[in-house]
């Protein structure tokens, strides 16, 4: 004890004699306790804070007297000890949940392919309505002949056919016909206004596709942010119960250097601290695997930007009425059953399509020609005629046409009540996923508080020797479970609630709402119709 205390006194003035030599020379105090380097900091943080040495405040908030010596401005922080983040990176934007959606919504190749099917669609539509329109086309056509026949009929059409000619022996005729055609169908068995309707009916089909794969990657994108959060969170516990073990280590080593502790103490500690760095680099490796998931989800590569501390709440997290208005709005907003729709009028108008191979067709065709030999020379003429052609026998092709058309009719009523039946079990099945989640999240912060109460005592007791080591590390252990625990629940709770608003078909409609480039109304307008034949 004698050695103690005359150890203690020369450290205490080994610290006031560097005080005294220093003075203002800005030369750092290696030995200052860690209290009064936390003060210096702040003190040299605060923007009043007066950079002289003498008659200034110290860093603790006392005042010092004229001449006294005040502390050196800069103070080594110790090895443990992380000094403030820098200010660029205290001011480096948060990953954050919508901007990361909007960058999907860019990016994402499923995405680009329904937007692409729409204009397949697009195109077919367009020509379908191509077929009310006639059709006019322009040719020049060039021949020489000697063969009779020809000759003769050139010569006829220009208007220089004479008896004096041998037609046995003509000899060359050039001939240039300058033609232009007209076509157009005045009446096609509704086979014109049948395809359109398909047509139409296709091309909202493929819409409310897209707000379908619009509400699913919204969904997998907040899954997706939200494990990349509980990812972090799981580094963050490991890496607080590494240090928990070093300490409990370093603890146990002094007690064995003190006789107070057995080597098998210190082994025991040693190999949980290897348990504890083996789980921090599955949990370090797991975080970037999120991050992974997150970049393959929306399609793009993202920059390792500071992601948010806490769990930020979805914009939809206040939403969640009763089950069963849930599963009402569902069956009612879904994109799917909106696709499903169209896709049984389409089939239906394709019914009609079919049909149209019983009925008859007219067709008013026509031609104006300019025959002449060397564009001088000539004539012109005018041809104009009226088809008319009804099928009287096809073999069967027709009525196989219409039945075909109606299985298909038949079959897509079928899906549309297996779907109905799926939206109903999805929303109660996310509706109770989200219940569980939030019970799990309640249970885990009453936990936590325990787990950490507990740690606390055994730590206490340990160091009074009332406890064994093994109770101490079941008691970190079972802390950091809860913790675990409790970082799983939180970002369950934000995906189960992500998870609800696809079921229901709401997550499209907010972002409708923010970037109307993202929605659907444009492409979910009826075109203007064509005239019905």
């Amino acid at each position: 004890m004698g050695m103690q205390r005359a150890f203690a006194l020369s450290a205490g003035l080994s610290l006031a004699l560097q005080l005294a030599l220093s003075g203002c020379t800005g030369k750092a105090v290696r030995q200052a306790p860690t209290e009064w380097q936390a003060a210096s900091r702040r003190w040299e943080q605060s923007p009043d804070k007066e950079r002289g040495c003498i008659n200034g405040s110290l860093p603790d908030g006392t005042s010092g007297e004229k001449g006294a010596i005040q502390p050196v401005q800069h103070v080594e922080a110790a090895q443990h000890e992380e000094l403030p983040p820098p200010a660029a990176e205290r001011q480096q934007p948060e990953l954050d949940l919508m901007k990361t959606i909007q960058l999907a919504f860019i990016s994402n190749p499923d995405l680009q392919s329904a937007r692409e099917r729409i204009r397949i669609a697009d195109g077919l539509l367009a020509s379908a309505r191509a077929e009310f329109y006639p059709k006019l086309g322009f040719n020049e056509t060039f021949n020489e002949t000697n063969t009779p026949a020809n000759a003769f009929m050139f010569l006829l059409n220009q208007a220089r056919f004479s008896f004096n000619r041998n037609f046995n022996h003509p000899g060359f005729i050039d001939n240039f016909l300058t033609q232009g055609a007209l076509n157009q169908n005045l009446y096609a068995g509704g086979l014109r206004r049948a395809r359109q309707q398909a047509a139409e009916a296709q091309r909202n089909a493929d819409a409310h596709a897209l707000a379908t794969v619009q509400n699913e990657l919204v969904f997998h994108v907040a899954e997706a942010y939200y494990r990349l959060l509980q990812a972090q969170k799981l580094v963050e516990v490991r890496q607080d119960a590494v240090e928990q073990v070093r300490r409990h280590l370093q603890s146990v080593q002094v007690r064995f250097r003190a006789n107070t502790a057995v080597k098998s103490d210190v082994l025991s500690v040693e190999v949980r601290l290897a348990e504890v760095q083996g789980e921090l680099i599955t949990a370090q490796n797991q975080l970037e695997l999120a991050w992974a998931v997150l970049e393959n989800v929306i399609g793009a590569r993202l920059p390792r930007v500071k992601l948010p501390h806490e769990v930020p709440p979805a914009p939809w997290s206040d939403r969640c009425e009763a089950v069963e208005s849930a599963v009402a709005e569902a069956l009612q907003q879904r994109p799917e059953v909106a696709e499903m729709n169209s896709k049984r009028r389409a089939a239906e108008a394709n019914i009609e399509a079919a049909r149209a191979g019983k009925r008859p067709t007219v067709d008013l065709m026509g031609t104006y020609n300019v025959w002449t030999p060397n564009f001088v020379q000539g004539t012109n003429n005018l041809f104009a005629g009226l088809a008319v052609s009804l099928n009287l026998f096809d073999g069967g092709r027709t009525r196989s046409a219409i039945q075909t058309a109606q299985a298909r009719v038949a079959e897509l009523a079928a899906r549309q009540q297996r779907l109905l039946l799926d939206i109903e079990l999805d929303v109660r099945r996310a509706y109770l996923q989200l219940a569980n989640a939030q019970a799990q999240l309640q249970v885990a912060n009453q936990a936590i508080a325990q787990a950490e109460e507990s740690l606390r005592e055994t730590e206490v007791r340990y160091r009074a020797q009332t406890t064994t080591l093994t109770r101490l590390i079941d008691a970190q252990v079972a802390l950091v479970s809860v913790r675990v625990r409790r970082a799983t629940a939180q970002a369950d709770v934000e995906i189960a609630r992500a998870n609800l608003e696809r079921a229901v078909g709401r997550v499209t409609r907010l972002f409708n709402k923010e970037s109307p480039s993202c929605g659907i109304p444009s492409v979910l307008q009826h075109p203007t119709s064509a005239p019905s034949t």
